[in-house]
């Protein structure tokens, strides 16, 4: 039933969205061209153009094709496909299989980030390509034990994965975004992703993301419902979707998709008031207040790992909205990823950042508002720390990195 060219690869995925319930076609992405790299279009379904929604501010209603060149895919696919560890497993599970972006798309499972779903044909509905036949599909079905599902991981990030732990984590992880280990499970009926540690942490990363996590709610930031639990001796952040409300999907764009930035590349020109100022102009939610205060949290806590994939929109009732923040985490790396403003450094310094607040359309007396926020509620990090019992080996650790969350610097502020 998949269009699948002489060299098995596929040549044509529909797309769907989900409303009332119903999977419902809306367009089709055209792979053409031949060798491991491929680019294609897509072109919304004729039924869908009469009286349909644009399935992402870069992707406007109308029946010319949107041509994906220099990349594989257009953009706003790349965020419902997997990314750096669920392509580890497809690859895993399907040595024998070339994967571009198109296969990877088509193997991940329908569980995937936001409400895009993939299939061969307007009537077939959404469903998982699998690319041949291979005991994986021969084993029972997986377990959502997280035991078992960390257990699995660690075999495959130690590169020691049995075709039982592939299973596992296939039918769990596919279809996962971020490169880190991660699997996703229902929780009393609701959906949630477990994050693990994996090799060459530098601490135990899940517990200091739940505290990092944790800091931000008390620094006035949103964040997702999440909790720390211990699994067998090890950490792990369970961390409740924000993409999903009950049975319902809701929509996904990362920051880098809303300003067109490559998807292949962290490196970038474009910075967090250009997130700001794109997203207003996309008619998004107003979110400058709001982006300018999680750039100076990651300043403070030293999460230099900030780049365009680590921000997102989500639909909601048909608006798009900043997203709850996520992977929140002090990182080495002497510089931000996105720089505050143009003209401005890159580096994490939280005090430097208030000069820039003009360019997220905010006032002197606004900005020293929102920084006074933050140092207050950084004022807990100890208690968090403690709550979760970190390690004293960890806490050093931790210190190094994000000195200036225990002891945030003073500023001068405007005279009434």
């Amino acid at each position: 039933m998949w269009k699948i060219s002489e060299d098995g690869r596929i040549d044509r995925l529909v797309v769907y969205v989900t409303v009332d319930g119903q999977p419902v076609p809306v367009g089709a992405i055209t792979v053409e061209g031949k060798g491991a790299v491929r680019q294609s279009r897509f072109a919304y379904a004729r039924s869908w153009l009469d009286g349909g929604f644009p399935i992402s501010p870069i992707l406007p209603l109308r029946a010319k094709a949107t041509v994906s060149a220099p990349y594989e895919l257009p953009l706003p696919f790349y965020d419902a496909a997997p990314d750096g560890w669920g392509r580890s497993i497809l690859t895993a599970a399907f040595a024998r299989q070339v994967f571009g972006m198109a296969e990877f798309l088509a193997a991940a499972g329908d569980d995937r980030t936001g409400d895009l779903r993939f299939g061969p044909a307007p009537e077939s509905g959404p469903m998982q390509w699998v690319p041949h036949d291979d005991p994986l599909f021969a084993l029972p079905d997986a377990s959502e034990s997280l035991q078992e599902l960390v257990e699995a991981a660690e075999a495959v990030d130690a590169g020691e994965a049995t075709v039982t732990h592939l299973r596992k984590l296939f039918r769990s992880s596919a279809d996962t975004g971020g490169a880190r280990p991660k699997a996703r499970l229902r929780i009393d009926g609701e959906e949630w992703i477990a994050k693990f540690r994996t090799w060459g942490d530098a601490f135990d990363d899940p517990k200091i993301e739940t505290v990092c996590l944790d800091l931000a709610d008390k620094c006035g930031i949103d964040v997702p419902p999440h909790r720390l639990v211990d699994v067998a001796g090890r950490s792990v952040l369970l961390v409740q979707r924000f993409d999903r409300e009950g049975d319902s999907r809701l929509g996904y764009m990362s920051a880098g998709t809303l300003v067109q930035a490559s998807p292949s590349t962290y490196q970038t020109n474009v910075t967090y008031a250009d997130v700001a100022a794109k997203a207003r102009r996309s008619g998004i939610e107003p979110c400058e207040e709001s982006i300018f205060r999680r750039m100076l949290f990651n300043a403070f806590i030293h999460n230099t790992d900030d780049h365009l994939r680590n921000h997102g929109f989500r639909r909601i009732d048909g608006k798009w909205t900043l997203s709850p923040a996520f992977d929140l985490v002090p990182c080495n790396r002497p510089s931000h990823a996105l720089a505050p403003a143009r003209g401005v450094a890159a580096i994490p310094d939280p005090v430097a950042m208030l000069d820039t607040s003009g360019a997220f359309g905010l006032d002197r007396g606004k900005a020293v508002e929102i920084y006074s926020d933050l140092v207050e509620g950084l004022a807990s990090l100890p208690e968090l720390l403690d709550r979760h019992e970190v390690s004293a080996k960890d806490r050093g650790t931790v210190a190094g990195l994000m000195p200036l969350a225990f002891n945030p610097p003073g500023i001068k502020t405007p005279a009434p």
